[in-house]
């Protein structure tokens, strides 16, 4: 039996006759491939990866922020929220884990393979061996933020300082903080406050406004609910794709790959999937176990998978999410113009909403990016245009997402390739939106009103309540576009 690690090392924790007992098991020459060692793992979570991993390669002496000749005079923002501990609805799926975990341990010790050359090897066994259900995690705690979610939020809150000293100033009327009363949004409140001023501070002594109809505006759509939370078919693409050949391989290649002598439900793959992408996001430095069942192409499907529903559910596979989205550009345009009509420097200068993942999709979606050419379905995965498609929630959405809109008041002889004595740049997670109207996510004034005005102008949730919600709006949508790509091709 030939045992393969990345590593190229053999695990010698445990005792030689025990390796050799291991290494007479079976009669089939078996090939094993350590995946929780890889040199290069694949680290695309969907909403749950860790920041650092959504947003690698970004320079540390980015200075994007730096316009010749004009200065920062308002700061507005939506910051997700960190890593948490499981929902609620999780926690039973992933105690469940531990069952799991003994019998794929007595799967390896017995030899209980097909003839497979994916098989789990000693050393991602050992580590598997190790993992313990975290008893904290429970519902007492359920969704919480993580220790690493509020000190990334703190680093955030300081990385931005930095860039923008003259408006992160100690001045707390300098402030305004949106964000609903629940303890996650909460904590990350404390937690980005203190990166600002670099001490715990009493909450009430800052700015701040709850107001859930303004930062959930998908809750108060009632055409939005139906046409997608309330309606069976919004996740059709997705449940189209999981019945594909790739889809159901991948449950195969997992199954066969834990030792079990047939296909494992897809939703104890989903679970693995869970507490893997959970591990890496609690503690990016260390090894999860749950990783080793995946390949970089099962990951990659995984991911596809979430990136399905997230399109239809916030992003452009519903026509109703812009006009939900659109309440955010509604409120940086509002915040943005009165430091324009005003000449004198205006109070609050920082505007910070403290979000969720939904929100952060729909605002993006409502300022038109990340917009590919054809329409993300359950039947096109292997399409090149989907391979490198831009509506990926890995990177749009990870925990700790940031979506930032600095207004600059510039002297025009100081710049000569500006005309607008006003700019926007536009960052999302600390880089430069690319939008055809910007040069490389600076904007002139006259062009954001132009493009966004004219969206926080049509903003009305009160007419996305009156629409006549359509119970099968998205598989209708779907069908349409199908048959039109068709009749092109």
């Amino acid at each position: 039996m030939l045992f393969i690690c990345s590593n190229n090392k053999v695990d010698m924790g445990w005792s030689l006759p025990a390796l050799l007992a291991l290494a007479t098991l079976g009669s089939a020459q078996l090939q094993e491939t350590c995946l929780s060692v890889e040199e290069d793992p694949y680290l695309l979570f969907g909403t749950k990866t860790a920041y650092i991993f959504a947003n690698r390669g970004l320079p540390n002496n980015n200075r994007a922020h730096e316009v010749p000749g004009c200065q920062p005079v308002a700061f507005w923002m939506m910051q997700r929220h960190g890593s948490h501990n499981p929902e609620a609805d999780e926690i039973e799926r992933l105690q469940n884990l531990t069952d799991l975990k003994n019998n794929i341990i007595s799967n390896y010790r017995n030899s209980n393979f097909r003839n497979t050359n994916n098989r789990i090897c000693v050393s991602d066994v050992k580590i598997l061996e190790h993992w313990q259900y975290n008893p904290r995690h429970n519902l007492s705690f359920a969704g919480d933020l993580t220790s690493d979610g509020y000190l990334s939020a703190q680093q955030l809150a300081q990385a931005f300082k930095r860039k923008y000293p003259e408006l992160f100033t100690d001045n707390r009327h300098n402030y305004l903080f949106k964000y609903v009363k629940e303890s996650r949004l909460s904590t990350t409140f404390r937690a980005f406050s203190e990166g600002i001023f670099k001490t715990m501070i009493d909450s009430d002594d800052l700015p701040k406004e709850n107001d859930e109809k303004l930062l959930r505006p998908y809750k108060f759509c009632n055409a939005w609910t139906k046409s997608t939370e309330e309606n069976p078919d919004s996740p059709s693409q997705r449940t189209i794709f999981e019945s594909k050949y790739e889809y159901k391989q991948m449950v195969t290649n997992v199954s066969l790959r834990l030792g079990f002598n047939y296909d494992v439900d897809a939703a104890v793959v989903r679970g693995i999937y869970l507490m893997c992408r959970y591990n890496k996001a609690w503690d990016v430095t260390q090894i999860s176990p749950w990783c080793a069942a995946f390949t970089r192409e099962d990951l990659r499907r995984l991911e596809y998978a979430e990136d399905l529903e997230t399109y239809y559910k916030y992003g452009y596979g519903n026509d109703l999410n812009k006009k939900v989205g659109c309440a955010y550009v509604k409120d940086m345009m509002s915040f943005f113009s009165k430091h324009v009509e005003n000449e004198m420097p205006q109070q609050p200068q920082v505007m910070v909403h403290l979000t969720e993942a939904p929100a952060i999709l729909l605002a993006l979606g409502a300022m038109a990016t990340h917009q590919d050419t054809v329409p993300l379905t359950g039947d096109n995965y292997h399409s090149a245009a989907i391979q490198a498609r831009k509506w990926a929630s890995s990177k749009m959405a990870p925990f700790n997402a940031n979506l930032a809109a600095v207004l600059y008041k510039c002297t025009l002889n100081g710049n000569f390739q500006i005309n607008d004595q006003y700019q926007v740049l536009l960052l999302e997670n600390e880089r430069p939106i690319s939008l055809d109207w910007c040069r490389v996510g600076l904007c002139e004034w006259s062009q954001v009103v132009s493009k966004l005005g004219e969206v926080a102008n049509a903003c009305d949730l009160e007419a996305c309540n009156g629409a006549t919600a359509i119970g099968q709006f998205v598989a209708i949508t779907v069908a349409l576009v199908f048959f039109a790509v068709r009749s092109l091709v």
